[in-house]
């Protein structure tokens, strides 16, 4: 192997016996750092910003056709004496790997192609590059692997001019992709079949059109990608203003009741609700939902939560009238999607609570004085599946020093730093030891407490203690 790459490298060097030959590979050097600039760049890019497959293939093609010209350039060679011996069959090799990103390139800027072809295509070449590297390194690197890769380069343009011409067409800088396309594979033609002196600086010229035609469609589509981004962007912000009015501005202000609430969206936009129908400075009732899923959808079902709550004001002092009203507003109207709510009306004359739920977490009950933390889980179905779902009332004392906890489940299924989820228990003992540190601070800790590394789901409470 070594005598073989000492007589490649004397083979290099009769190229610089003339002047044009020299000016030749200072040509071909220059181009192999324009490949490598752009090869990076575009990895770069794809790294650090966008994510878009494209600059990822376009960087590994452009990186691999310029490492291949600087290994088989005569410049190089001399300049690197015997110290490239161990890099002498990577040209083949990666002759054998070029092809795999261009294809990747081309199925992910046209998809997979009729009756995907080019998806084909792709599993082709990287079968065929790990056969014929694999033959390379246990038996040589013979001249029928290097025909047999020409013959799949030519087969597998055909088929990608087949596809640009007739099946690529209005995307931006469609056209300039197909001609760069035929231009580059025109001058592989001429320096595969007998050229090799002319095709040699043809071929990389055609290289560069051919990398230049793609970085700017890439480009293209990237911007065009970017100002969907800032436009989606800009329309959840809009989205996430137009429902914070849709939250309480504030809890309902009563002599005998101090209430706070906390919202705290996973998304620009959540499913999360919380709404009050005050009837009167002793009377107030507190509404918790919980919309199945996030983002947006979810979003559009709490602003019809909110529109169907205050349609039930008539029946404010009947928990379970109002579940069964919004659950009647819902029906057929939720696409496989379903809301969980919790729903207590508070009477500071009768000292009472009246409590029912629908699918959700139990309200839970602190008592003054006492260690116990009480249970109200009174829960019927779902809103929106079930249209004969029935609600019932369930009543209990609630007198000065007692505390009210409205929730959502994405509190008690918090995951914490340690991998476990905040729980059920944890909530209790938390409002036992948190009694009694006003409603404010209650919700703040709280909020920190289920708060994990990654935030999983919406968080919202409402905390409401009697005077």
């Amino acid at each position: 192997m070594a005598k073989a790459a000492t007589a490649g490298k004397y083979e290099m060097l009769k190229r610089l016996d003339t002047m044009g030959a020299l000016q030749s590979e200072l040509l071909l050097v220059m181009l192999a750092t324009a490949f490598f600039a752009a090869g990076f760049a575009s990895i770069a890019l794809w790294t650090l910003k966008s994510r878009d497959p494209l600059l990822l293939w376009l960087g590994i093609f452009a990186s691999l056709y310029g490492l291949r010209v600087f290994l088989t350039n005569a410049l190089v060679v001399a300049a690197t004496a015997h110290r490239l011996d161990a890099l002498h069959d990577a040209p083949v090799i990666i002759t054998y790997c070029i092809p795999i990103p261009l294809v990747l390139f081309v199925r992910e800027l046209i998809g997979k192609g009729r009756k995907n072809s080019i998806t084909v295509w792709a599993w082709m070449q990287v079968g065929f590059a790990i056969l014929a590297i694999a033959v390379g390194i246990f038996g040589g690197y013979q001249d029928f692997t290097n025909k047999a890769n020409n013959t799949l380069i030519i087969a597998g343009s055909v088929l990608l001019l087949f596809h640009l011409f007739f099946f690529y067409r209005g995307e931006p800088g469609a056209v300039i992709v197909k001609w760069a396309f035929v231009v580059f594979l025109g001058f592989v033609l001429v320096r595969n079949f007998g050229f090799e002196g002319v095709g040699k600086v043809l071929e990389p010229i055609g290289f560069l059109l051919l990398v230049s035609a793609l970085g700017y469609t890439a480009a293209l589509r990237v911007v065009h990608r970017e100002q969907k981004l800032i436009a989606v962007e800009q329309e959840l912000a809009t989205a996430r203003r137009i429902q914070s009015f849709i939250l309480p501005k504030s809890a309902p202000q009563m002599a005998g009741l101090a209430i706070a609430t906390r919202y705290v969206p996973m998304t620009a936009v959540a499913g999360d609700l919380y709404d009050f129908l005050q009837i009167d400075q002793y009377r107030v009732t507190i509404v918790v939902a919980d919309v199945s899923g996030h983002g947006v959808p979810a979003a559009l079902i709490a602003s019809m939560l909110k529109v169907g709550i205050a349609a039930q004001r008539h029946n404010a002092a009947d928990p379970a009238a109002i579940l069964a009203g919004l659950n009647a507003m819902l029906r057929g109207m939720l696409d496989g999607q379903f809301v969980t709510a919790a729903c207590a009306f508070i009477d500071l004359e009768a000292h009472t609570l009246t409590y029912s739920g629908a699918g959700h977490p139990p309200a839970l009950v602190a008592r003054c004085g006492s260690p116990n933390i009480l249970e109200l889980a009174e829960n019927g179905l779902f809103l929106g599946p079930f249209p004969a779902a029935v609600y019932t009332n369930l009543t209990v004392p609630f007198c000065a020093g007692d505390q009210l906890l409205l929730y959502t489940d994405g509190i008690p299924e918090a995951t914490l730093a340690g991998g476990q989820p905040f729980g059920d228990d944890a909530l209790k003992l938390f409002m036992v030891s948190h009694h009694g540190a006003g409603v404010s601070r209650f919700a703040d800790d709280l909020i920190r407490a289920a708060s994990g590394p990654v935030q999983e789901d919406d968080l919202t409470l409402v905390i409401a203690e009697a005077r």
